[in-house]
């Protein structure tokens, strides 16, 4: 018998419930090997300060006076994060993403998403012709940027709803099911 084997079977070694088998097995290993026999006197060790184990003595009263200071206590609080911090960051990092694209792509830009660039050349002149701006203003270079830019803000617009949304309606009404799904099961 190996001392992996051997090991699992300590504790029903001591308690007599081994069978037959595995008892001399087990006896027959003890007797070749120190390893195990070091681990036994430890199990009858730690057996027997375990059968000698008394009753802590406390004070009276002590258990009244330990729920009073838990319930004095504050509850703990998760940190609280104001939703704009995370939209700042966002768009901060949205921003960032589109300069360092725009500054290696160079060039190929303009190339590489052509049917993009004209429906945001198209959404940049219905913004501009709403708002009153003249068209000519912005030069021929410049129109892909700005377009590409206006997509980006309604994107932002768009995921800054979304958010609005998750954390006015349904972050509240989540909550409450919660809060009645843990009352039911209390």
């Amino acid at each position: 018998m190996r001392c992996s084997a051997c090991e699992p079977l300590l504790d029903r070694y001591l308690e007599g419930s081994l069978a037959p088998r595995a008892l001399r097995a087990a006896t027959r290993h003890l007797q070749a090997c120190s390893h195990c026999t070091a681990l036994l006197a430890e199990l009858k060790v730690v057996d027997a300060l375990l059968l000698t184990a008394r009753e802590p003595m406390l004070e009276p009263g002590f258990t009244r006076a330990a729920m009073a200071e838990v319930a004095s206590l504050q509850p703990p609080r998760a940190p609280q994060h104001p939703l704009w911090s995370f939209l700042t960051l966002y768009v901060a990092a949205a921003w960032v993403g589109v300069a360092l694209w725009i500054a290696l792509s160079g060039g190929a830009l303009r190339h590489a998403v052509p049917r993009a660039s004209a429906a945001a050349a198209h959404a940049a002149g219905v913004l501009a012709a709403v708002a009153g701006a003249p068209q000519h203003a912005l030069a021929h270079g410049t129109s892909f940027a700005v377009a590409f830019g206006v997509g980006v803000l309604l994107a932002d617009l768009a995921l800054a709803l979304g958010v609005a949304l998750v954390y006015g309606v349904v972050r509240p009404r989540l909550a409450a099911r919660l809060a009645t799904a843990s009352e039911v099961s209390l």
